[in-house]
């Protein structure tokens, strides 16, 4: 399935698209309120989009793409995967610009503090937060609920032992319990900190339920000022609650995005069971397809014959599992015969490793392609352990052994749109590395052509220059710095 027939089924949705180039690496990752529409914008007429856009389509070869509950989720999921992902297309956000974070430091004494810097130092991080309004006004809370310090010491067991810190003056305002002068434990100050991260995380009910049941305490013991400090704390968390639950956390740190992908997660496996149990149904399979395997060749105009294999695992694509294969025993453009040579050769080094054996096996093309391929698995004792069909493009008819006549399934199935998929996506692994191997073989007749560039000279000047353009655009003096002189002087004036 291609990315336009992709676009159909994208749902009117606020989420996150992120566009593939061929070889399966994120070129751009954008947001959207409507995730259908705003997918489609890309796909209009040439002549209605810009440049650099135009340059971006002409490179997508596959779309993914993540639903999530508001706009605000969307624009926190987008700057995320654009800081990991880094994908080529994408200029916005990729700068030093960053949204805020709140930090607990990993340090004694934990401070609380606003950053806009991620470092990797072992401290705790919630966020990003799309408003730094918002991540000020928690740390305005945290403030007025806990004690907690802001200066920068050191504060370990030898440094307060040692008397070196003095009580600053947020201790004299009550707004910092004094741990410097030890007149606060390790294990208080650590509970604040556990609360902090309860509140952090979302989790304001548990906080409530604990100070009602504190404040209840206190006040059937008659301690009515500690039950009034209580009561004071539930106020504050109670109005923090009440404007989350109105306006929306805002955060998307990743225990959330974590609780986010697995309350989708079974969506998906209860989706893709329904789809595997229809194609299962309508090919006359006795087993669950859950490990597809696809097979597709290339050879264009007879030169550099390979071939492909692209794995599904529950429906989905299982990327790492994909073999590409080049083809050694055929000469010439034979596409039965390499079809039989690339089953042969998948499978017995299955065998042979101990691996299990997928359930259905598609064969890209008609019953000669599929004749040779069931040719390979009976030769390797297999063929009644897997269910093979061929897929014919022309009319997208399947073709099952040992039936006369093709099975036309319905062009709206789950089942014909999955069987398209994995042999498009077998077709789109194939032509790419037939790509790679041609323009390999270009670059080394271009640099082998110039007097003097043998085997090792080729290998040194590609992993320099990367390729013939740009070393033909290098100056004497980078060429020299490389190969020596003498051959550089020879292909500097090398046309």
């Amino acid at each position: 399935m291609n990315v336009r027939d992709k676009i159909a089924y994208l749902p009117h949705d606020p989420g996150v698209y992120r566009y593939l180039d061929a070889s399966g690496t994120v070129i751009y990752v954008g947001k959207a309120k409507d995730l259908k529409r705003r997918v489609s914008q890309y796909f209009r007429p040439p002549e209605q989009l810009d440049r650099k856009t135009r340059a971006l389509v002409e490179h997508i070869a596959d779309l993914h793409y993540t639903v999530v509950e508001t706009e605000e989720d969307a624009l926190l999921l987008e700057n995320n995967l654009i800081k990991q992902l880094q994908p080529h297309y994408n200029i916005l956000l990729k700068d030093d610009k960053t949204y805020p974070w709140i930090c607990i430091r990993n340090e004694p004494f934990p401070r609380v503090m606003l950053t806009r810097r991620y470092i990797q130092d072992g401290s705790l991080y919630y966020g990003p937060y799309a408003s730094v309004q918002h991540a000020r006004r928690l740390l305005d809370l945290m403030g007025n609920l806990y004690k907690l310090r802001i200066c920068a010491h050191p504060l370990t067991p030898e440094q307060i032992a040692a008397g070196k810190v003095r009580c600053c003056l947020n201790y004299h305002l009550e707004k910092c319990a004094g741990p410097c002068e030890g007149l606060f434990s390790e294990a208080e100050y650590g509970a604040q900190i556990e609360e902090i991260k309860k509140l952090l995380s979302g989790r304001t009910r548990e906080l409530l339920a604990s100070c009602r049941e504190k404040m209840l305490a206190a006040a059937a013991q008659l301690r009515f000022e500690e039950a009034q400090e209580w009561k004071e704390r539930l106020a504050l968390l109670d109005a923090h609650h009440e404007r989350e639950k109105a306006v929306g956390h805002g955060i998307l740190d990743m225990e959330t995005y974590k609780l986010l992908k697995e309350k989708t997660l079974p969506r998906r496996i209860e989706k893709s069971e329904k789809v595997l149990a229809q194609l299962q149904k309508d090919l006359g399979m006795k087993e669950l397809p859950r490990h597809i395997e696809c097979f597709d060749n290339s050879n264009i105009q007879g030169t550099n014959p390979v071939a492909a294999c692209v794995v599904f695992k529950d429906a989905l694509p299982s990327k790492r599992d994909y073999r590409h294969f080049k083809i050694k025993t055929v000469v010439g453009a034979n596409d039965f015969a390499s079809m039989k040579e690339v089953v042969n050769r998948r499978y017995s080094r299955l065998m042979a490793e101990g691996e299990e054996l997928p359930q259905l096996i598609v064969i890209d093309g008609g019953k000669g392609q599929l004749s040779f391929a069931l040719e390979a698995l009976w030769e390797l004792g297999i063929a009644d352990q897997v269910f093979v069909v061929g897929l014919a493009e022309r009319l997208e008819e399947v073709i099952v052994p040992g039936d006369p006549l093709p099975l036309f399934l319905d062009r709206n199935s789950s089942s014909l749109r999955v069987l398209m998929h994995i042999r498009d996506e077998a077709h789109r692994f194939g032509i790419t590395f037939h790509r790679d191997l041609r323009s390999k073989e270009q670059t080394s007749s271009a640099l082998r052509a110039i007097p003097g560039v043998g085997p090792k000279t080729e290998e040194k000047l590609l992993k320099h220059f990367r390729s013939v353009k740009r070393m033909k655009e290098a100056s004497l003096e980078e060429l020299t710095a490389v190969v020596g002189p003498k051959l550089a002087s020879l292909i500097h004036s090398t046309e």
